[in-house]
């Protein structure tokens, strides 16, 4: 079946089925959201394994479940987050949902109602901003990293009257209704977040809080970061009750700014908006005896 890997660069490849483990489930991918995940692995920020299958985030239908997994799932539409507690980040540490058949732990999956939009697959990131919106109740926070993370918390730390800047970790880029920091020197905040791979915001982000501060990194693998600065706070994507809920009043406006759409993977890495849907089926059927093909 063909599969988009990493292997000393963004590849489509040839490559085995995967057999379904006991607590696994496969899923046929529909679409598959590219994100600073992609572009990190594009950029050299972020390593993985070479012949990994890339996709992180999808949409896509059960065909099969493991002997451990629930089976009135077969069927069901799922969103597929980034991460699974049990064995790490999907599409960066196991195999991922860029293929035509993707097997994915049964803790990483959420169910979709019958009806259901493309926003669904903003889960990920609305579940790690809703974290980040009990944590900073009452506290003055600084956003390092201006992709669809950093906006979506901004959005929803401001909507929880929280007093919120953000820093876009990208030099040039013009962020329009957010309150921007431009200097990182004019001040000190309580709650740092680290919404970007870049290395330099660890680096700095000690000095950017006050003495009892706290430092929050959202964590998409487990592997990564491989330090973290003290008073540090991981935070991962997870399930969440009403979740899908808020991802449907996103606004139309945000997502289509921040979100385009696609048939062909290799040309959307890296991504021109934050965010590329891809339509898998159409995407992979393309590269079908292609040259590119090995």
């Amino acid at each position: 079946m063909i599969s988009i890997i990493f292997n000393q660069g963004i590849i489509p490849k040839d490559v085995v089925e995967r057999p379904i483990n006991n607590d696994f489930v496969l899923v046929s991918p529909d679409k598959v959201l590219l994100t600073f995940i992609e572009n990190s692995i594009y950029l050299g920020l972020l390593w993985v394994r070479p012949w990994t299958t890339l996709g992180s985030i999808g949409i896509g239908k059960i065909e099969a479940v493991g002997v451990d997994v629930d089976p009135t799932l077969q069927g069901k539409n799922v969103v597929v987050l980034p991460y699974s507690r049990k064995y790490g980040g999907i599409g960066t540490e196991i195999d991922g949902l860029l293929t035509e058949k993707a097997v994915v732990p049964d803790d990483a999956i959420v169910a979709l109602p019958e009806k259901f939009d493309d926003k669904a697959l903003l889960y990920p990131f609305i579940s790690i901003a809703s974290q980040i919106v009990e944590l900073a109740k009452g506290e003055k926070v600084l956003i390092i990293g201006s992709g669809l993370l950093g906006l979506l918390t901004y959005q929803y730390l401001l909507d929880n009257s929280v007093d919120v800047s953000l820093y876009t970790d990208i030099p040039g880029k013009k962020i329009q209704g957010v309150k921007e920091v431009k200097n990182l020197e004019e001040g000190k905040w309580d709650i740092v977040v680290l919404s970007t791979m870049r290395g330099w915001a660890r680096y700095i982000a000690e000095r950017l809080i006050i003495e009892d501060g706290r430092i929050i990194v959202p964590a998409f693998m487990n592997t990564w970061p491989p330090t973290l600065p003290p008073k540090s706070v991981r935070i991962y994507p997870k399930k969440m009750d009403n979740i899908l809920q808020k991802t449907e009043k996103i606004s139309d406006k945000f997502f289509n700014e921040n979100i385009a759409y696609s048939d062909d993977v290799l040309s959307s890495i890296p991504t021109s908006k934050n965010g590329i849907i891809v339509n898998v089926k159409k995407a992979l059927s393309s590269y079908v005896n292609s040259s590119l093909i090995t």
